[in-house]
Formats: structure tokens, C-alpha cells, sequence
């Protein structure tokens, strides 16, 4: 890997280095031939004019070679500049829509338990529509199914939150039955809750999941996976 990473740095800055072999040569033999004339003029005397200018050509020459170091690296600095700058806009100016805290039980019946999540937008750009798509099962889920299912027009567990402003906070209810909630606390069962919450902006689209496990020992959910898309 490093030997490829190599030649793809070379590549990359070849016609550069080319350049520079080029002027560097040419340059040596002006110097070489300014440096004979010089030479021959200050047998006759090394202080007179000629040989000075001769000398402060010959400084110059270099003077440049260094001015043209100094331009390539400068313009090389802004091109990393300019892909750093990028970066932060695209990651800066849009939605971070997530989850804000756990699951937390509101209220319980003779018949279910209604548990809440609290969702917010912790970028600085609104998000258009948020829609969650949430799934209670028995055993571990498997993620990449439910969201090909998830992206299916027919899905059945998809709720519209709406529109998301930055700072602004949303939660999503989920009910468990008393029966299936008994069960887990004996360890005769398990309950996992899939939810996913995808959220549209004027870039495109993204998303936040989570695979959380009902603890029988502290009775809370347990972030069994969590991701990012």
C-alpha cells in the first residue's frame, strides 16, 4: 500500500519535477557560461563593473529558482486550504438530526407501556421532513432487511415527524405491550426496538438508526447499535 500511495504521489507532481529538472539545467548552463566570461573578464580586473554584474546575475539566477520553489508551495498550500474549507461547509451547513437521551416511559395502561424518544436537529440548516420508521421484535433485527424494506413505498411502519429547525426537538412514542413487557423482564423473551429516522434537506438526504435492548436488570433500553448514514 505505501509503494502505491508512492507512485501516486509521484505521479501526481511528475510534470512539476520535470519542469524543475528542465529549468534547472538550463540555468546551470547559463551560469556556467556567465561564470567563464566572468572569469576571463576579472583577469584583467576583478573589481570592475562587468564582473560585478556578471556575479549578481549569476545570484539572481538562483534568486529565482527560489521564488519558483516558494510560488509551488504556496499554491499547493491553498489547494489543501481550499479542500479543508470544503469539507467544513458540507459538514457545517446542514442538518445533524439525533436522538437527544434514551427511551423514557411516559405513562402505562392494564394493557400497554408508552415509552418516548426525544429527537433533535443539532445542525444549523433545517431539516424538511423527518420520517421514522420504527420495528419491535423478539430477537436481534437485522438491519440491512429492515431498511430495504424501509426503503419500499409500502412500508407500513413509517411515521412523518415533519419539518426540523436547528435546536428544535420532537419526540416519537413507542407502545409495548404489558404482556411482551412481563416476559422480558423474566428473561423469557426479549424486546428490541429498530428505529431509524430519515431526514430530507435541500442537499439530499440522510439518516440516523438505532438497535436498543430492554435491560431486565435496570429496566431501562440499552443502545445495542447505532449508525449513521
Amino acid at each position: 500500500m505505501t509503494k502505491v500511495k508512492s507512485l501516486r504521489n509521484f505521479s501526481s507532481y511528475k510534470y512539476l519535477l520535470v519542469s524543475l529538472i528542465l529549468i534547472i539545467f538550463l540555468l546551470s548552463i547559463g551560469v556556467k557560461t556567465r561564470s567563464e566570461n566572468a572569469t576571463n573578464v576579472s583577469n584583467e580586473n576583478p573589481f570592475s563593473i562587468i564582473v560585478l554584474k556578471d556575479y549578481f546575475e549569476i545570484a539572481g539566477v538562483f534568486l529565482d529558482l527560489g521564488v519558483i520553489l516558494l510560488l509551488w508551495k504556496t499554491v499547493k498550500d491553498f489547494a489543501e486550504l481550499a479542500k479543508v474549507s470544503k469539507l467544513q461547509t458540507e459538514v457545517r451547513f446542514r442538518p445533524w438530526v439525533g436522538p437527544n437521551g434514551g427511551f423514557e416511559l411516559l405513562r402505562e395502561d392494564v394493557q400497554k407501556k408508552q415509552y418516548s424518544i426525544t429527537m433533535k436537529n443539532f445542525g444549523e440548516v433545517p431539516a424538511s421532513n423527518v420520517i421514522v420508521t420504527c420495528t419491535t421484535t423478539d430477537s436481534m433485527p437485522d438491519k440491512l432487511s429492515f431498511m430495504d424494506h424501509n426503503d419500499k413505498s409500502e412500508s407500513k411502519n413509517q411515521f412523518q415527524l415533519g419539518p426540523l429547525l436547528p435546536g428544535m426537538e420532537k419526540k416519537y412514542w413507542v407502545f409495548i405491550e404489558n404482556e411482551r413487557y412481563r416476559k422480558a423482564m423474566e428473561g423469557t423473551s426479549n424486546i428490541f426496538i429498530f428505529i431509524y429516522f430519515l431526514y430530507l434537506f435541500s442537499g439530499g438526504k440522510s439518516g440516523y438508526g438505532m438497535i436498543s435492548q430492554l435491560d431486565n436488570k435496570t429496566n431501562n433500553f440499552v443502545h445495542k447499535e447505532m449508525w449513521i448514514d
